[in-house]
């Protein structure tokens, strides 16, 4: 689907009354939770003695209480009360291979067997991990390992800064770079400002420069109101969120040809789309090079302990001068011998099975499938887009909802929706990433689209028709 319909159905989307289930039908969903889910409740409400908030995962599905995991297996999850589930998530993004792949289990546990996990000093699968990153990534030629996303967003800004000798960051509203405080701002939902930013000072935002996704103009005027006080701009090249909000077609070679002009570097988080939109992330299918690389879990295949941060020799280096010169990073399970095993490792399998190819050709086939199911309820505006086996789909659009508009107030019903819709479809067996995403691995198939079609069909069934 191209740009200017996704935003067309979205603003269509976004006009529309929400459809809740009604509340009947709803409380009979309910029960069911309770029902097939009492021993995740049990964990849940003893975790909050221990644990705050009694979750610790920002992907878990909490509604009406968070579901505990008991294994996982090629497109598959089972539960702790043994309820199934066909698996979108996939962890938040890095599992292409699949759950629990045992080609690549069994290297990791020969390292563990043969190594030992950890030493805290150099190994060989760093060396070997790096060549593989720098062999697809089109713009990569040198690979800094480190042990988080945010870690590694975190890292990306510091490089720049050290390289540049400048201080201020352009951001695109609505994205998300990790956790680090100069980034928890406009979080989700384009000018919600520092909604999530409880204990985080002010001056962390006073080197950050905001634009609306898209905004060509404004992002023009930030250069120029900045000038030579830029030192990047650090984009989701699909657009925030993984293309909640969709990146326009031009967007991404407009924010190359602005960062060379002002002589500032362009970081691309590669979080999700690096080794999943293309084997040479983002960065290879739009064309465009980075000057540095932001990637996370996919790194190391959703073995823990993974992140990097990567990109062209002159501004990487930087990271091996001396001392006075080189910005600081550090931590001890870094670059271990597991996830850089892990890394080496799961790159090479997906190479040999073609794993993005398969992936991207299932996400295809789920998203006509769903978008032919969705026609037949013309009452209902609901849709699906994707960028290769990253896929969005759109019920109530909470996520499009222009907050400082006149159905600011309207999100909180609207995410409400959506959660009672994710709430049926857990019911059912189906497992996806905060009722707007799903995401595809090489081992998904025609069992896995089957159930998938029979969920959204039962959920259409639940909804009144106008």
């Amino acid at each position: 689907m191209e740009y200017a319909e996704i935003m067309e159905r979205l603003a269509k989307v976004v006009s529309t009354d929400v459809r809740p289930i009604p509340e009947d039908a709803l409380e009979k969903e309910k029960e069911r939770f309770y029902e097939t889910h009492k021993r995740s409740l049990e964990l849940f409400e003893e975790a909050k003695s221990f644990i705050p908030g009694g979750v610790e995962h920002n992907l878990a599905t909490s509604h009406p209480f968070p579901v505990a995991m008991d294994r996982a297996k090629g497109y598959r999850m089972w539960d702790v009360d043994g309820n199934e589930y066909v698996d979108f998530l996939l962890c938040g993004a890095p599992i292409i291979l699949g759950h629990h792949y045992d080609p690549l289990d069994d290297e990791v546990v020969k390292i563990i067997q043969e190594k030992g996990p950890s030493t805290g000093l150099t190994s060989e699968y760093e060396l070997l991990a790096a060549k593989k990153v720098c062999e697809h990534m089109p713009s990569v030629e040198m690979v800094r390992f480190l042990q988080s996303g945010t870690e590694a967003d975190m890292a990306a800004l510091r490089v720049a800064r050290a390289y540049t000798q400048r201080q201020k960051v352009i951001k695109v509203e609505g994205s998300y770079h990790g956790w680090y405080d100069t980034y928890v701002s406009n979080l989700h939902i384009p000018g919600t400002g520092a909604l999530n930013s409880v204990g985080i000072p002010p001056q962390a935002y006073e080197m950050l420069v905001e634009v609306k996704p898209n905004d060509f103009e404004g992002l023009e005027k930030a250069f120029e109101d900045n000038k030579d006080e830029i030192a990047a701009m650090v984009v989701e090249p699909v657009g925030g969120e993984s293309g909640v909000h969709p990146v326009h077609p031009d967007w991404n070679a407009r924010c190359r040809e602005l960062c060379s002009e002002h002589g500032a570097l362009l970081i691309f988080d590669e979080v999700v789309t690096g080794f999943r939109l293309d084997m040479g992330g983002a960065q290879k299918y739009f064309d465009i090079a980075p000057d540095l690389t932001v990637l996370g879990k996919i790194v190391a295949h959703g073995y823990p302990s993974a992140g990097a941060i990567a990109g062209r020799r002159e501004v990487m280096e930087i990271c091996g001068a001396g001392m006075g010169v080189r910005p600081f990073m550090g931590g001890t399970l870094a670059a271990n011998p597991i996830s850089c095993g892990a890394c080496y490792h799961a790159i090479r399998l997906m190479e040999e099975n073609d794993a993005v190819r398969k992936s991207t050709e299932f996400a295809h086939r789920i998203v006509e499938e769903l978008n032919g199911l969705f026609a037949t309820r013309p009452d209902l505006p609901f849709f699906l887009y994707n960028f290769g086996p990253i896929i969005h789909y759109v019920t109530t659009g909470f996520f499009a909802v222009d907050i400082g508009g006149p159905k600011a107030f309207e999100v909180i019903s609207r995410r409400k929706t959506a959660e009672d819709y994710q709430m049926v479809a857990s019911n059912m067996g189906l497992n996806s990433l905060a009722g707007t995403r799903m995401y595809t691995c090489m081992q998904h198939d025609d069992q896995a689209l089957a159930k998938t079609l029979e969920v959204w069909e039962y959920i259409l069934s639940l909804i009144p028709k106008k």
